[in-house]
């Protein structure tokens, strides 16, 4: 979603202190200062300081989202068979799995958790979340048109399903250092292979 120049300025500075140090740090006369703009600015755009946070947490989740699609489809672009797919895919899926990747895993959780109370933000999330998984089955129609996976997957759903897969990730990595988890990012990917392609290798 494209923003005025001011209306960005004052959403990245929001979510740098929500990523920083959480919501109750978010102050509208810090962000005056650090952004150079007056409080009724801010609530020309925002409304309130609640207003400011909902549109905060949502861009993040947003973000988060928007960095995962260009990644996969970077690789996507290079598959030009089933084989090439079916490698893709576990590339994509290791990528995500990847230790650096836990902290925007768990701010994603944190973005999630803010809906809780907070119908507004929770219908926007709700919007951005289905329609990003929308846009990634319809991306993967063209593989299933072309035979190299299952006919029978609901790919709607396997997305859906996929996303809470990852998102499942949490539990193991939350309130502890990034580190690998090869045993979960086996089985994880032996499920995905299984439901994608019906077998776990082509041989």
């Amino acid at each position: 979603m494209e923003h005025h120049p001011t209306q960005q300025k004052i959403l990245d500075e929001t979510i740098r202190i929500i990523e920083a140090s959480g919501e109750a740090s978010v102050r509208v006369h810090d962000i005056e200062v650090a952004v150079g703009v007056t409080a009724p600015s801010i609530y020309h755009f925002f409304g309130s300081r609640e207003g400011l946070v909902i549109a905060a947490q949502a861009e993040r989740l947003v973000r988060s989202l928007d960095d995962f699609n260009a990644m996969s489809e970077s690789i996507l672009s290079r598959v030009s068979n089933r084989a090439e797919l079916r490698e893709a895919v576990s590339a994509i899926l290791a990528l995500i799995y990847d230790p650096s990747r836990s902290v925007s895993r768990q701010q994603r959780i944190f973005a999630l958790g803010s809906a809780e109370g907070r119908p507004d933000l929770a219908v926007v999330i709700g919007e951005a979340v289905r329609g990003f998984l929308h846009r990634l089955a319809a991306g993967f129609q063209t593989y299933k048109d072309k035979g190299w996976i299952r006919q029978d997957l609901d790919l709607e759903a396997f997305m859906q399903w996929l996303a809470g897969q990852i998102l499942g990730r949490i539990y193991i990595e939350i309130g502890r250092e990034p580190v690998a988890h090869p045993a979960w990012d086996a089985i994880s990917q032996d499920a995905v292979a299984f439901v994608v392609f019906g077998s776990l290798s082509d041989d």
